[in-house]
């Protein structure tokens, strides 16, 4: 048997653990289903403020369940999440390493080449020998050279900060790819 009076619940504290809750599995279900990265960050962030409003403008007693530190924590985890992360991506693309990249495509024929580079696509019509150099951040660099006659025989060559990573040759077309 238990002595003392049993504990109360506050309703506006549950109110603000329950948006909190909300608010975080909103924020982690976004970015796992690729939804819009502004709209996740934001309507996270919202959820946030609005259950922090509420745990503190909670009158009830400090006994109260849940507790008011653990509404406040939990609203302020759902507000500092989605700005965690942003600034998580922004220092990772501002610290990480870029390399140089030389994409060559030998052909006695023009052919058409496209060169990706992550979700980026440069698209262009080359003659024999031609090639391009760029530096870039990509995990994914690839080149695909098409001639218009099949059986000219294309050579295509990825050389990462100057050592080869990638080469093919083939009659028509070909594909080479780094990641």
């Amino acid at each position: 048997m238990s002595d003392g009076p049993p504990p109360t619940v506050s309703r506006l504290r549950m109110a603000s653990v329950g948006l909190s809750l909300a608010a975080l599995v909103f924020f982690v279900a976004g970015l796992l289903l690729s939804w819009s990265r502004l709209d996740v960050l934001l309507v996270s962030a919202l959820l946030g403020l609005v259950a922090l409003a509420l745990a503190l403008r909670d009158p009830g007693p400090a006994a109260a369940r849940p507790r008011r530190v653990a509404a406040v924590v939990l609203s302020a985890l759902a507000m500092v999440a989605p700005a965690a992360t942003v600034a998580v991506v922004l220092v990772a693309d501002a610290v990480g390493t870029s390399a140089s990249y030389t994409v060559t495509v030998v052909s006695p024929d023009p052919v058409d080449v496209i060169i990706r580079k992550d979700a980026e696509k440069d698209r262009g019509r080359w003659d024999s020998g031609d090639s391009v150099r760029f530096t870039s951040r990509a995990t994914v660099v690839g080149v695909n050279a098409r001639s218009s006659t099949p059986t000219t025989v294309i050579s295509c060559e990825i050389r990462r900060d100057g050592r080869v990573v990638a080469s093919q040759e083939r009659a028509g077309s070909v594909d080479c790819s780094v990641r």
